[in-house]
């Protein structure tokens, strides 16, 4: 067999072969040096009833009260703190609305402003452009008026050398392609 069985069995015989509750059986003379050891315990346990145990009660019923107080304290905290906090949110969600306002009327100004700057620019090209017209035109009218002028002396030149000779026809070709010389020289030096 195994040497642990053997260790059980003769465990399980020694049990059996003393008295059954031996341990409770109590001789007179151990239970009269232990009455006064029952009685200090007794007298003991009273007093500790009487004068401790209700002071100890009344603390720690104050102490339970304090610390309920505390927690129904902290979770008002924590209500007024959620209400502060979704107040905090809201304004900054306000905050962020108002800005984005702003930030579109500024680009709507900014490009009012542009557009605004644009056109004057462009009327200010345009003048520009139409004050060069009327000027080029007025320059225009200016060298034709010179040249028809030029045009009129050199004919009238012509005229009063032709009248105040007796031309013969060669003499005339030839006074004609010099008036008409002078005619050329003179229109394109106005350009």
């Amino acid at each position: 067999m195994h040497p642990h069985v053997l260790i059980l069995d003769s465990l399980i015989l020694a049990t059996v072969e003393t008295e059954p509750w031996a341990i409770f059986t109590l001789a007179r003379q151990t239970f009269i040096n232990m009455l006064p050891n029952f009685l200090s315990f007794a007298l003991l346990a009273f007093i500790s009833m009487r004068y401790l145990y209700k002071p100890i009660r009344e603390i720690l019923h104050k102490r339970a009260e304090r610390i309920e107080s505390d927690i129904r304290d902290a979770a008002e905290n924590r209500a007024s703190a959620e209400e502060l906090k979704q107040m905090y949110e809201q304004k900054i969600r306000d905050i962020e609305l108002e800005r984005s306002g702003i930030l579109d009327d500024a680009r709507k100004e900014a490009t009012a402003r542009v557009n605004q700057i644009l056109g004057d620019a462009k009327d200010d090209a345009q003048a520009t452009r139409d004050r060069a017209r009327r000027d080029i035109v007025a320059e225009q009218e200016r060298v034709k008026t010179q040249i028809h002028q030029a045009i009129i002396d050199i004919s009238t030149d012509m005229a009063a050398k032709l009248v105040s000779a007796t031309i013969d026809r060669e003499r005339h070709d030839k006074l004609f392609a010099e008036a008409m010389e002078e005619l050329e020289s003179t229109a394109f030096r106005a350009y």
